[in-house]
């Protein structure tokens, strides 16, 4: 809190003063979002890092964003004993319990640390030499942290990795039943769970000798194959989307999501791509922008196209050099003198989410009475652009690179680049 404003020097004062009269001891601050002017509240947890191969506790820093006190209203909430600091600092206590739980890992002994250990592989631990990324390690953390929370909750034992030796198929079987039953699951994702739960017990398979750990523990399972119903968009959902971008594109609430629409549709950018766009990787001059993929692999998509005149002059509008990323973190105000809703800026610094979009999307499918949840997705119009692009070039090798699609080595290495700074890597789609 070091600084001359008048309004920042009161909260310190108020903040001190509760913390000394009350005896707080836990380590959290208060500042003022220099944009919105919002109240922000800021800890520290436990956070798990690796480094140089070992697994330690650090701390991270985490903030909170309190939407309902700023600058003009805040002194309220900081009297007596009815003071925001006194519920802040039992939030951040059992914050900082939270993360500890979640943070202890034991040793080799343990099933979370082999958990921990499986998700910090490193180069020659994974099938390909290169690291994980980022989307595939937030998949394999996802199921896997779903999978230790259900055995500690329902098998104590489990806590100890050599009792998963006669009891890990049976546990799954139990926790898939389970996922089911309770309706947390999709048929497509019993698949990846289980993909992923097999090749971690083969990891602690292939380095845990000490208790002659079998291989393929998971083996004795039948599961039922899943059928996949995602689906492109039809003739009629793709009409349904451009009369819904041309009707809201100035509406103050959808316009961010349907700038990220368009840039889908035209260029097939996965998700995480689209909203990660760094605003250094914009090149103003030669129209045309770098895409940040999976395994960090990069890629320069082009908007120099007679169709692509509109969305680059709308990502021109939008761009904002100082902030790092082109679709930065905002929230949604509602005003209910007009009854509208507009997006503000919170964070110049963060990109904006994966939900924001996808949720957004998920609305506006709804609105549209589109194909339902998992037919009809974000990624149905990745598809849909693969599917134009190529029957309108009929070049799959210029396609794979635009979309950032892997192939095999020799593949890779006889193909080479073939994105030219002239090559359209867009497709119009009318508006």
């Amino acid at each position: 809190m070091k600084s001359n404003n008048k309004e920042l020097l009161q909260l310190k004062k108020l903040f001190n003063e509760t913390k000394l009269k009350h005896d707080i001891t836990e380590n959290f601050s208060y500042r003022f979002d220099y944009r919105s002017g919002k109240l922000i509240l800021s800890y520290y947890v436990p956070n798990l890092v690796r480094e140089n191969g070992v697994l330690k506790t650090k701390v991270k820093k985490v903030e909170k964003y309190r939407s309902d006190i700023d600058k003009t209203n805040f002194k309220k909430y900081f009297k007596g004993k009815t003071s925001i600091v006194l519920d802040d600092a039992k939030f951040v206590r059992d914050e900082i319990e939270r993360f500890s739980n979640q943070n202890y890992i034991g040793d080799e002994h343990d099933f979370k640390w082999w958990v921990e250990s499986f998700l910090s592989r490193e180069f020659g631990q994974t099938k390909h030499i290169k690291p994980l990324s980022k989307a595939t390690l937030k998949s394999y953390k996802n199921h896997l942290y779903q999978y230790h929370d259900y055995l500690k909750d329902n098998f104590r034992e489990s806590d100890t990795m050599s009792y998963h030796i006669d009891n890990g198929y049976k546990w799954f079987e139990q926790y898939y039943i389970h996922q089911f039953k309770e309706k947390k699951w999709s048929p497509t994702t019993i698949g990846i769970s289980f993909r992923t739960i097999r090749g971690f017990y083969n990891f602690v398979s292939d380095r845990l000798s000490e208790y002659d750990f079998p291989r393929d523990i998971l083996r004795k399972l039948k599961l039922p194959q899943a059928k996949n119903k995602r689906d492109s968009l039809n003739p009629n959902e793709f009409e349904l989307i451009m009369d819904f971008i041309v009707k809201n594109q100035k509406d103050p609430y959808w316009n961010k999501f349907i700038t990220l629409l368009r840039l889908q549709l035209k260029t097939g950018m996965r998700v995480g791509e689209l909203v990660n766009i760094r605003t250094r990787n914009i090149d103003k001059e030669n129209k045309r922008i770098m895409v940040v993929g999976k395994g960090d692999r990069s890629r320069w998509l082009n908007f120099s196209a007679k169709h692509d005149k509109k969305i680059w002059k709308i990502i021109m509008d939008k761009y904002n050099s100082d902030a790092l990323y082109l679709f930065y973190q905002t929230r949604v105000q509602y005003y209910p003198n007009s009854d509208k809703k507009i997006e503000i800026d919170v964070d110049l610094n963060k990109p904006t989410t994966e939900s924001y979009y996808m949720s957004r999307f998920g609305e506006m499918r709804d609105m549209l009475d589109i194909r339902g949840r998992g037919i009809i997705t974000s990624h149905s119009l990745r598809r849909y652009f693969i599917t134009e692009f190529v029957k309108k070039t009929g070049n799959r090798d210029l396609v794979r690179q635009i979309v950032g699609h892997e192939t095999t080595r020799m593949t890779d290495y006889y193909v080479g680049n073939m994105i030219n700074t002239t090559d359209e890597t867009t497709i119009d789609i009318g508006v």
